[in-house]
């Protein structure tokens, strides 16, 4: 498939330069700077050097205007083409390539006040790795999903009043068709799940992945899960696995392991054991296993990695 030259709209490209400002990376940690009384930055991002392996707390979406742009995280490496969108998950460590020429948006965005919505956390599913949006992947919604990212930056380079909200809402927009195409390509297709069906089925999930959003802590076992939404233990099992696929085991621990970056994050000085019981981890042995396994370090090496950025 040829792909289309994507450029920035005009009403963006008139103002590029005029907000355009360099990242700031300490060692392993980006330090976003936020435009001024926001949760947000873009950049329209053209410098041919790329960053090293780092990570934040904000979503990040990068959009490629021109040439290729690479990037890699835990789950593998992802190249770019014109037109192709990715969104990195807060916490993952990933690293960014870049070719001696070329262009990408790049978005900073801060989405912790998005989890107070029950359907943002059900999207949760679609984000435990990063998102790959293409033209060729996802036909049915990448126009979409590409539209809403250049109103987005219309908006913040624009600065018309009210223009942070108006952000916010696109990016809701954005979200829910992501988390509709991820509910509806995951469904059961069978003759008998009519649209009352997925509507019913929805709602048990969203339900069931809030409720692992507030109990992540607890001694939460895959036959509590299944009896909330009361299934059995096997209908559970295939269900929960078809519409995240993954594993409740997984998913458990990945909640805990997100909960466990940020209290590493902001608490700099609190027992690892401690955040390990505080995260839902019952030994210090499952902990350490399970973070390596989404990071590819330890708790230890974590926090070593932040107090040596504070030098």
């Amino acid at each position: 498939m040829k792909h289309e030259k994507f450029y920035p709209p005009p009403s963006i490209s008139s103002s590029l330069n005029q907000t355009s400002k360099e990242r700031s990376v300490s060692g392993s940690r980006e330090y976003v700077d936020y435009i001024a009384e926001s949760h947000l930055r873009i950049w329209y991002n053209t410098q041919p050097e790329g960053y090293a392996n780092h990570y934040h707390n904000a979503m990040e979406i990068i959009v490629c205007a021109e040439n290729q742009y690479i990037i890699t995280t835990n789950s593998g490496t992802y190249k770019l083409e014109p037109g192709d969108i990715l969104i990195i998950p807060p916490y993952m460590l990933h690293e960014l390539y870049s070719k001696p020429s070329g262009a990408r948006f790049i978005y900073l965005i801060d989405i912790e006040m998005l989890r107070c919505f029950q359907d943002y956390k059900a999207l949760n599913p679609a984000f435990i790795e990063p998102y790959l949006c293409t033209a060729a992947l996802r036909p049915e919604i990448y126009r979409q999903v590409y539209d809403a990212l250049m109103r987005m930056a219309d908006l913040y380079f624009s600065h018309q009043v009210f223009w942070e909200i108006s952000i916010y809402s696109v990016l809701l927009e954005l979200f829910a068709a992501i988390g509709a195409n991820h509910y509806l390509l995951n469904a059961d297709q069978s003759i008998e799940n009519t649209a009352d069906k997925q509507s019913e089925n929805y709602a048990l999930f969203a339900n069931l992945l809030n409720f692992i959003d507030t109990h992540y802590a607890d001694d939460l076992t895959l036959e509590q899960a299944a009896e909330y939404i009361g299934f059995s233990k096997y209908h559970f099992t295939r269900l929960f696995k078809q519409h995240t696929n993954t594993t409740f085991h997984n998913y458990l621990c990945y909640k805990r392991i997100q909960a466990a970056q940020s209290l590493l994050t902001e608490d700099r000085n609190r027992p690892i054991t401690d955040i390990a019981f505080c995260s839902g981890f019952n030994n210090l042995t499952t902990f350490n296993r399970c973070f390596s396994k989404y990071t590819n370090c330890s708790p230890t090496e974590y926090r070593n990695k932040l107090r040596h950025e504070e030098v």
